[in-house]
């Protein structure tokens, strides 16, 4: 198996926990020893902490040459996979279904195709039971070369049957491609540009939503397809901020999972990202009561999850969600109320927080900031918002500048009027070079301007201006994320 970079073994024996090495251990030592064991030994070396750039390595290993000791690298990752995959099978329905069809394979090599046929029979059920469309797929292909080179002596009802499957299977897989593109173009829509920011925006979102599909979530549908449908209906409203349909598309997600514990253990990431949908339209809504009991539906889901090392991807999706709908839980309730000692928590597990990209938690950190200046840490808040403001390459300016404001806020408040002169020219550049779409953020540079020259009615001329934006779906979002007036104690 080749491997692109020597830091992908590194962090493939990292993320082992003791269990799993203890497993590749047995296995390694039960093949022999003497020069088969070098990869073994390479093990040992790195997962004590050792480095690959030791000049002691190829004399440690009995090697010489860089070459000898890329392929060692890239057998030792193959056999780390393979004893992982070995050790796991019996939690991955996945991995037990394709097993199934690997062992058809083999049965038909050696001219056993009728036993091939029973094994792939009870593959197929498992694959219809767990909702695996694709190993259904491919089951179903295998049947029929199985059926077409060999006399089986199966009857014209199985012929027809397995066509019609066949032509079932073909439409199910061209449906969940589509809405799985769909999704993907969605969401990728709503990462590189956010929500909507005019009704021109509207339109042509409109039109790339319905230009590639009409009704995502078709009658008869199968789990996958609903599943799919739900989402990119969920991301189509979102994007658009008519925040009552994505609830409803959201909860239908989640709901998919009702009563089927087996599929939330199969694929928890797909009923945990359903509750995180739930928890921001929530949170947008300013339901608190709903965020809060969302929370808590997600915290028992947690704790009554058998979690394990294989589920590694899940554990930090959990611990992301987790913690991002606390911070959001004292946002909508009291934030005023906030101790201290508790923003300093969220602050160390946004710290700690793995495999997350780093925009989600630098969001988080505004909003600490956010608390901060509304219980009057203003410095703290100076703290919290530095490692936004110094991201070299941030996913979407909307972030920086709502952090930038902010700063000039926290400045104006503790009476760094020269800073906050220097800010807020620099900001309308700024706002100028990136062509911002929204007029927000020039009202409350204008609003800063007027309090620093002591115009007495600036907030009125401030609040005169923001009348039309509130009439705005479009600037829900801002209002949200910063509510100049309340930062800024008027």
């Amino acid at each position: 198996m080749s491997i692109a970079k020597k830091e992908l073994l590194i962090e493939l024996i990292q993320s082992l926990d003791s269990s799993e090495k203890r497993f590749f251990s047995r296995q390694a030592r039960a093949e022999g020893e003497g020069e088969d064991d070098k990869f073994y030994r390479l093990f040992r070396f790195l997962s004590e902490g050792g480095s690959l750039d030791d000049p002691e390595l190829p004399t440690r290993l009995g090697i010489s040459g860089p070459g000898q000791l890329a392929n060692l690298q890239r057998h030792l990752y193959g056999r780390l996979l393979d004893a992982l995959r070995l050790q796991h099978r019996r939690r991955d329905l996945g991995i037990q279904v394709r097993e199934q069809i690997d062992y058809a394979n083999l049965l038909y090599d050696r001219g056993l195709y009728l036993h091939a046929l029973k094994l792939l029979a009870r593959a197929k059920e498992q694959a219809i039971r767990f909702h695996l469309d694709l190993h259904h797929l491919l089951i179903v292909d295998f049947e029929k070369v199985i059926e077409s080179r060999h006399i089986t002596r199966a009857t014209a009802e199985r012929m027809t049957s397995l066509t019609s499957e066949s032509r079932r299977r073909q439409e199910i897989m061209g449906s969940t491609v589509r809405q799985s593109n769909l999704q993907l173009m969605l969401q990728r829509h709503f990462i590189q540009h956010g929500h909507v920011g005019s009704p021109a925006e509207a339109r042509k979102f409109y039109q790339l939503f319905h230009h590639y599909f009409s009704d995502p979530v078709p009658p008869g549908a199968t789990f996958q397809e609903r599943i799919l449908g739900h989402q990119c209906r969920f991301w189509y409203h979102y994007n658009q901020l008519q925040l009552a349909e994505a609830a409803h598309h959201a909860r239908a997600w989640t709901l998919q999972f009702a009563g089927r514990q087996e599929l939330r253990e199969r694929d928890v990431n797909y009923y945990i990202k359903g509750l995180d949908r739930c928890l921001l339209v929530a949170f947008f809504r300013y339901d608190a009561p709903e965020h809060a009991r969302l929370l808590e539906e997600l915290v028992a889901f947690e704790q009554q999850s058998r979690h394990t090392r294989q589920q590694r991807n899940s554990q930090m999706m959990a611990a992301l969600v987790r913690l991002r709908a606390e911070i959001n839980q004292h946002l909508l309730t009291d934030p005023g109320t906030c101790a201290p000692a508790t923003v300093a928590a969220f602050a160390r597990r946004i710290a700690e927080l793995s495999g997350v990209d780093r925009h989600k938690q630098l969001v988080m950190y505004y909003k600490l900031a956010v608390i901060s200046v509304v219980n009057h840490r203003l410095a703290e808040a100076l703290d919290y918002l530095s490692p936004v403001l110094a991201e070299g390459r941030p996913l979407r300016y909307d972030l920086m500048v709502y952090a930038r404001l902010l700063q000039l806020v926290c400045h104006y408040r503790l009476g760094h009027l020269e800073f906050v002169g220097y800010g807020v020219n620099n900001l309308a550049r700024y706002l100028g070079r990136i062509s911002y779409r929204s007029e927000y953020p020039t009202l409350v540079i204008q609003l800063l301007r007027g309090l620093m020259r002591e115009e007495v009615d600036a907030p009125a001329a401030f609040e005169r201006g923001l009348a039309p934006l509130r009439e705005r779906i479009f600037n829900l979002r801002e209002f949200r994320y910063f509510d100049a007036a309340g930062l800024l104690a008027m």
